[in-house]
């Protein structure tokens, strides 16, 4: 079985394993690089390997304020971990621009903050206004008496007791109660103290 030497898919030491030459060789040209990298001179070519390793050094680098990195430089980081992380279909469709995603992230907060603005203004406004009628309304201790026409009230003194002759005349008797209802209601609608 052939020994990896890839640092990232070989197989990984123990914590106390002393490095071993292909480490240590691979370890002072990653340190080289990197060197360049900050100075602003990275290599024209390397492994995909190796950029990624020089991307994740370099956040991690300026993530403890050694380095500032630039705006650009900071989207480009995020917009191609995203393009990995999505495929690179994404490359081709695109993704979200950091500053597009920023201003996506509060619209919806705005929306709703204006909502809330108009909702609060209608509560107000219903809160405030007095009521047309206000002028017609009786005293607190006025009691007013409810015409027994304008309230629930049984048949039977309007139909009486039914003879065993009449019992066919059902149809008759609720006409009768009906339309006694509906003079009530009738009075009720149209009289002045009547609520519209």
């Amino acid at each position: 079985m052939a020994h990896d030497d890839d640092i990232l898919t070989g197989p990984v030491p123990a914590p106390d394993d002393e490095p071993t030459a292909a480490e240590r060789a691979h370890a002072k040209t990653f340190a080289d690089l990197v060197d360049k990298a900050l100075v602003g001179r990275p290599p024209a070519a390397m492994s995909a390997d190796d950029r990624a390793l020089l991307e994740v050094a370099t956040v991690i680098r300026a993530s403890h304020g050694a380095v500032e990195l630039s705006a650009s430089k900071q989207r480009s980081i995020v917009e191609d971990a995203l393009r990995q992380a999505v495929g690179e279909g994404a490359a081709a469709g695109g993704v979200t621009p950091i500053s597009q995603a920023r201003r996506a992230r509060w619209a919806p907060w705005a929306i709703a903050g204006a909502s809330m603005a108009i909702a609060a203004a209608a509560v107000a406004l219903l809160a405030l206004r007095v009521p047309k009628s206000a002028s017609r309304a009786p005293e607190v201790g006025a009691v007013t008496k409810t015409p027994t026409t304008w309230t629930s009230r049984p048949a039977d003194p309007l139909i009486g007791p039914i003879a065993r002759e009449a019992a066919d005349q059902a149809s008759a008797r609720i006409d009768y109660i009906f339309a006694d209802r509906l003079d009530g209601y009738r009075e009720r609608r149209l009289s002045r103290g009547g609520t519209r």
